[in-house]
């Protein structure tokens, strides 16, 4: 027989009912309030979020719609996801979303681009993962426009680009180097004309790359920009250079590159293969300077001929002038005063016939040596001219100097005191010639009006004048050096350098500066 619950038993069971109809109803009103937060949490969030279910947006917020330019959730509910993906991401995205739903890896966050609905391309960044909805997959995806960020970024990465393909396109070799000269870049130039790859490069010091050096070549344009921390420059020779075939001259250029403190960083070394200019150069110098001593053989032929034959012809000429009537003592004076004018004139021109070739090739070059000869052509300029002119020489004694500089030093200080008597108004003049080794030094000194030296060599080059063009021409293909100095009636200074090669008793000559 079954006890039945006392009257007190049943009211405590009913009180305790009513405890549970409470609390569910608590717990459904906290489940309700807590979706509402959520729900709102959603709608209102700074992302945009979807939940995909297949290839099919199931759901989608306010900002997810905004993101993509439309008015309704229901213009993108129900729809593929590729509507909203730019043609050049669909595939990838895509794949990703198929492959997580199905629970294989894939990628949790991207960026890819996405598309408006007035097809404006946007960028996003996207966060998205697995999870269930009424009992299947399905992926849950957060958005975020991120065009204002990528679009400077993709400019910029643009712009590398841009940059990096006009690098790669140069002709010279260009490299970036940190402060111990080993290279961080180098364009295709430096690697393929080497027959490396340009990361090959990387790591390496060029000096070691290239030449095979364990130490910077000397004259390198990198040390002297690490020792004066600024761009030089220098031409370098060098016999052997991987992946190049024989010797080859470069002209190089490095420009430091400092942090805000100053300090040196690295260097963008920029080196460009002139073996071809400077051979061309080299073959013009040599045959300009073959030239010229041509033009000075030429020069002694013809004053040898106007000295030994055509003076000499005129001056027999004239002894028999002169003594036509000698033994004819009926002559009329009339004849007698005709014959000794023609003498005068064949006196002149024998004089003018003997300064010509003396202006061609002084005589006395080959006899008396280069001071002595323009010694006297001083002398004979400052009687012919009025101008006063103060030559010396030191250091020249004994010294047998190239007969090709010797007549061009000669041809120096003709042209030299020829421009000062035609455009300097100077009352005096000075000459100094003197053997400092390796050189021998040339200087002209007047006091005249002065000029412009600049504005004088650049008027020159477009009126096709000599005058110092000349002396600079002769100067560089002896291999030297030409200076000017000049001010506004202060006078005018010329200082010529010229490495000398000595001569020694016979044929055979000693290369003292080469």
């Amino acid at each position: 027989m079954v006890n039945k619950p006392t009257y007190e038993q049943l009211e405590q069971r009913i009180r305790e009912l009513e405890k549970k109809a409470v609390r569910r109803k608590e717990a459904e009103e906290a489940l309700r309030e807590s979706n509402e937060h959520y729900r709102t949490a959603i709608e209102y969030s700074n992302d945009g979020i979807a939940i995909v279910k297949g290839d099919n947006h199931l759901y989608v917020n306010k900002k997810f719609v905004e993101m993509f330019g439309y008015d309704r959730p229901e213009e993108i509910v129900g729809k593929q996801i590729s509507m909203v993906i730019h043609p050049r991401d669909r595939e990838r995205v895509t794949e990703f979303n198929r492959l997580r739903q199905q629970g294989n890896p894939a990628p949790s966050r991207y960026e890819c681009e996405g598309l408006r609905k007035n097809g404006e391309a946007i960028y996003l960044e996207v966060s998205s993962t697995k999870s269930i909805y009424r009992g299947e997959p399905v992926s849950l995806v957060f958005l975020r426009d991120v065009t204002e960020r990528r679009q400077p970024e993709d400019a910029l990465r643009e712009s590398e680009a841009q940059k990096r393909a006009i690098l790669d396109a140069s002709i010279d070799r260009i490299r970036y180097v940190d402060k111990d000269m080993r290279i961080v870049w180098g364009n295709k130039t430096t690697a393929l004309v080497h027959g490396m790859s340009p990361e090959e490069l990387v790591g390496k010091t060029c000096y070691g790359l290239f030449v095979g050096r364990n130490t910077p070549c000397e004259g390198c344009a990198t040390v002297k920009a690490q020792e004066t921390v600024r761009i030089e420059k220098a031409e370098m020779y060098h016999p052997e250079v991987k992946g190049i075939k024989g010797g080859t001259y470069w002209d190089t250029y490095c420009v430091p590159l400092k942090n805000e403190e100053g300090d040196i960083e690295g260097f963008i070394q920029i080196g460009r293969d002139i073996t071809v200019r400077k051979l061309a150069e080299e073959r013009i110098h040599t045959l300009s300077q073959q030239m010229l001593k041509a033009q000075e053989n030429e020069r002694q032929r013809l004053s040898r001929y106007l000295h030994d034959h055509l003076a000499q012809d005129l001056s027999t000429l004239k002894i028999g002038i002169k003594t036509l009537f000698d033994d004819q003592p009926e002559a009329s004076p009339e004849i007698i005063q005709k014959v000794s004018k023609l003498s005068e004139i064949l006196q002149g021109t024998i004089t003018a016939v003997r300064g010509l070739a003396y202006d061609l090739r002084p005589p006395g070059l080959d006899q008396l040596g280069l001071i002595q000869s323009v010694f006297q052509y001083c002398e004979d300029f400052s009687e012919n001219t009025g101008l006063s002119v103060d030559f010396k020489a030191a250091g020249m004694d004994g010294l047998r100097v190239n007969p090709d500089i010797e007549i061009n030093l000669y041809r120096l200080v003709q042209e030299g005191l020829n421009n000062i008597k035609k455009h300097a108004e100077a009352n005096h003049v000075i000459v100094r010639l003197v053997a400092s080794y390796p050189d021998i030094l040339l200087r002209i000194e007047d006091d005249g009006k002065g000029f412009d030296v600049e504005g004088r060599l650049l008027r020159a080059s477009k009126e096709k004048r000599m005058g110092l063009g000349s002396m600079e021409e002769r100067v560089s293909l002896l291999n030297g050096n030409l200076r000017v100095q000049s001010r506004l009636m202060e006078g005018t200074k010329i200082l010529i350098e010229i490495p000398y090669k000595e001569r020694k008793s016979g044929s055979k000559q000693k290369n003292i500066d080469h």
